[in-house]
């Protein structure tokens, strides 16, 4: 960028901005690319009156600021009017970027521009020198939104009262009970039929598991019935088996028996036989004997 000029390098700025805009470029593309290894943030033309919370609060809306150094004279103390800011995200810097450069500030026109390469702030220690007798150069700290440290948050006593306003604020507020009007009413009413649909589909749910368990009984039924069918058929088939074998004995007890009697009968018929001879040879007998008798 140029640096012939403040307005310049704002106007500058603005109108690489709407070229990138009109024109649709991004990604690679954009000129904000080759600035997507730094995280740093330049801010020029501030009121001399700003603070670091200032500027914290003014740039904080674009992402989490995690370093803030506002610029000042080392005798004075006093703001030079301009600082530089860091952000967790880098992409917060495109938004800072595109949407405050040119911003009117309490009356001053600001410049926003990315930082490429970011020197960081020499600290000393005070108490320590090295053995040259040189101060013994610290290491870097990144400040945080409250100069406090990164991710310290609430270490300010303004802050806590912020945070304390806030907290209150976003409690529910108990309203003061009065008469219920008709439009009151009415909204209750309405609400409590949208919980009432809203429940509509739990219903839903028990209804086809209890028609569920109910298909699931059925067809539990319909086995044990099936069982019992089968149980009754064997136990007629085995009735019917016992009966014919029932039948079976009785038949060849019958068939025994007339075996039986039909022996009887040939004895009864033998003894008959022999009787009738027996009767017919004593006849003769007697027969014969009147006859010798006469002979004599």
């Amino acid at each position: 960028m140029s640096v012939t000029g403040f307005m310049y390098n704002v106007n500058a700025t603005k109108n690489l901005a709407e070229l990138e805009l009109k024109e649709g470029f991004e990604g690679s593309n954009s000129w904000h690319h080759q600035f997507k290894d730094s995280a740093y943030v330049y801010i020029g033309g501030l009121h001399l009156g700003l603070t670091e919370g200032d500027v914290v609060i003014m740039f904080s809306q674009f992402g989490e600021i995690v370093d803030v150094n506002v610029i000042r004279d080392k005798t004075t103390g006093k703001s030079k009017g301009f600082a530089f800011i860091c952000y967790e995200d880098q992409r917060s810097t495109v938004l800072a970027v595109d949407n405050m450069n040119g911003f009117q500030l309490l009356g001053r026109t600001i410049r926003v521009d990315h930082v490429e390469k970011y020197k960081c702030p020499k600290k000393f220690d005070e108490n320590e020198v090295d053995a040259d007798g040189d101060k013994i150069l610290l290491d870097y700290e990144a400040t945080g939104a409250e100069g406090k440290g990164y991710k310290v948050y609430n270490a300010l006593e303004t802050q806590k009262k912020i945070t304390e306003v806030s907290d209150q604020r976003r409690k529910p507020q108990a309203r003061p009970q009065g008469p219920e009007d008709e439009d009151e009413a009415w909204a209750k009413s309405f609400e409590a039929s949208l919980k009432s649909i809203d429940e509509v589909p739990d219903w839903n749910s028990k209804h086809k598991k209890k028609k569920k368990d109910l298909k699931q009984d059925k067809n539990d039924l319909m086995k044990v019935l099936e069982e019992t069918k089968r149980l009754k058929k064997e136990a007629k088939q085995a009735k019917e088996e016992a009966k014919r074998r029932k039948e079976g004995k009785k038949v060849k007890q019958e068939e025994k028996d007339g075996k039986h009697s039909g022996g009887r009968k040939a004895a009864k018929s033998e003894e008959k036989s022999s009787s009738s001879s027996s009767s017919s040879s004593s006849s003769d007998d007697s027969s014969e004997k009147p006859k010798k008798a006469r002979k004599r």
